[in-house]
C-alpha cells in the first residue's frame, strides 16, 4: 500500500481516535481524585477518596469498552497496512511458524513495534483486540493466548496486578485498558499517533 494511504487511514480515525481517548480520561477524572486525596488525613478528605474510587469502579467497564475501541482502530490500521511478513527470533514463542497445513497466519504482521517487556506492542494490540472483540469465548487463539501468558508472568510478582491478565476466570473482564494505558501507555492521542505512525512507516510531520 503506498505511504499515502497509511496517512488517509491516521487522519480519518482521528476524530474517533480523539474522542476514544476524551472519554478515557474523563473516565479516569475519579481515579485522579482518589489518588489526590489518598494524601490527605482529614475525615472529609478520606471519605471523599473512598467515593471517588467507588466512582471510578463504576466507570471501569466503560473505560475498557472504550480502550477497546482505541484498539480496534490500532489493529485495522496493522491490518490494512502490513509490514512484516517473517517471525523475528524474539516473537518465535509467540507466533506459530507458518506450515504446508497453515500456510497463512495473521499475527505475523503484528510482530512491529517496540519492545514492552519483550513483546512487540503490535502483538500486544493484537492479542488486545481479540481478547476484547471475542472476550465471552471459552479459549482464544495461539497468539492471544501466549501473550496474555507473557503478560502474566511478567506481573507474576506483583500482589495487586499478578492476575490482571488471567483469561480463564470463570466470569470474564474485558482488559483492553489495562493493555492501553499500563503497557502501551497510550495515555493521550499523540502517544497513540506516534505509535502507529513508527508502525506504519509514516513519519511525523516536522
Amino acid at each position: 500500500m503506498p505511504s499515502h494511504s497509511v496517512a488517509k487511514y491516521i487522519k480519518e480515525t482521528e476524530h474517533a481516535a480523539r474522542h476514544l481517548f476524551a472519554g478515557v480520561d474523563e473516565c479516569r477524572g475519579p481515579l485522579r481524585l482518589s489518588m489526590q486525596l489518598s494524601r490527605r488525613n482529614t475525615v472529609e478528605e478520606v471519605n471523599r477518596c473512598l467515593d471517588a474510587s467507588q466512582a471510578y469502579a463504576g466507570r471501569f467497564f466503560s473505560e475498557a469498552t472504550l480502550c477497546g475501541s482505541i484498539l480496534q482502530l490500532a489493529f485495522m490500521g496493522l491490518y490494512l497496512f502490513p509490514k512484516n511478513d517473517t517471525i523475528p527470533e524474539d516473537c518465535k514463542t509467540l507466533v506459530k511458524p507458518l506450515t504446508n497445513e497453515s500456510p497463512k497466519n495473521k499475527a505475523i504482521q503484528f510482530c512491529v513495534g517496540r519492545r514492552v517487556h519483550n513483546i512487540p506492542i503490535g502483538l500486544l494490540i493484537y492479542a488486545g483486540r481479540n481478547q476484547f472483540n471475542h472476550w465471552d469465548d471459552k479459549s482464544f487463539n495461539f497468539s492471544t493466548t501466549q501473550v496474555f501468558d507473557a503478560l502474566r508472568r511478567t506481573h507474576n510478582n506483583n500482589p495487586f496486578f499478578d492476575m490482571a491478565y488471567e483469561l480463564n476466570f470463570t466470569s470474564r473482564v474485558v482488559k483492553a485498558n489495562h493493555i492501553v494505558l499500563n503497557e502501551l501507555r497510550w495515555n493521550s492521542y499523540e502517544a497513540y499517533e506516534a505509535d502507529m505512525r513508527a508502525m506504519l512507516g509514516e513519519e511525523l510531520p516536522l
